[in-house]
């Protein structure tokens, strides 16, 4: 795999938790989920090239660059229930990622869930624009919140993040692609209390890209709850999961050969 870390206990679990990471983060920032969650939940991250284990790569400035080759790696964790998680960027690569699973391979994943984003097709759409500067960069993470004031103030830190979230910051300012029908599962939308870049209404959006199954979840801190709170966040995660694995029927085996529910 070039584009997914696998932290899973084993192959035989009952269900995978696909990870996108937020912008200019790397995929080691859910690693610590396999850890805290049953053994039969498998935890996967999203590494995007230019940062984490792949920061030699070049980093991609467009949508299209990471979809083509993300969903051939995806599709082959369709075999069984599938979750979509995503942390602010992460949430609306997770949510055009769904699209292209449906539109590609004629899959739709079973849960999207979308920490700390507003919806992706809501119109006006947020002006990432404006950030694209090296001095964007940083307005962008004060906007934001969460970066200690002394990393800001360190260049080499800044000279290794900026190339990264610069290029994040594109692909979130370039128009999405032109398909824009719902993603047609079930979508739980998780938001910090205090976010002051995530306006609740907007993520109220979120419930026209689900097939109506819709929920909300606000947890303490900001913009990086997801980090700040991850005991919390992880129950109701844990929660959301075995609502699903409730719910799915027995799998076609032209979808999910391998899946056998194990007991608890």
């Amino acid at each position: 795999m070039t584009w997914l870390r696998d932290w899973s206990h084993s192959e035989h679990v009952a269900v995978r938790v696909l990870c996108l990471p937020g912008a200019g983060t790397a995929a080691h920032t859910f690693r610590r989920w396999s850890q805290l969650l049953s053994a039969d939940i498998g935890v996967l991250a999203v590494e995007l090239p230019g940062r984490g284990s792949r920061m030699g790569e070049p980093a991609v400035h467009s949508m299209e660059e990471i979809l083509r080759p993300l969903s051939e790696e995806v599709a082959a964790l369709t075999d069984r229930p599938l979750v979509i998680f995503g942390h602010s960027m992460g949430a609306t690569v997770g949510a055009e990622l769904c699209r292209a699973l449906g539109r590609e391979r004629g899959f739709t994943p079973d849960l999207m869930i979308a920490a700390a984003c507003e919806a992706p097709r809501l119109t006006p759409r947020k002006d990432y624009a404006r950030w694209l500067t090296e001095e964007g960069v940083r307005d962008f993470l004060r906007y934001m919140g969460g970066t200690p004031p002394e990393l800001l103030a360190d260049e080499d830190y800044m000279r290794m993040l900026v190339p990264a979230l610069r290029a994040d910051l594109t692909v979130l300012a370039t128009r999405p692609p032109a398909e824009d029908r719902p993603l047609g599962c079930p979508v739980r939308v998780y938001l910090g209390r205090s976010d002051s870049g995530v306006r609740p209404d907007r993520a109220a959006h979120w419930r026209a890209e689900s097939n109506g199954d819709f929920a909300t979840y606000t947890f303490a801190s900001g913009h990086f709850f997801v980090q700040d709170n991850v005991t919390e966040v992880l129950a109701r995660l844990s929660a959301d999961v075995a609502d699903l694995l409730g719910a799915v029927a027995t799998p076609t085996p032209a979808h999910r050969p391998e899946y056998r529910p194990r007991q608890r």
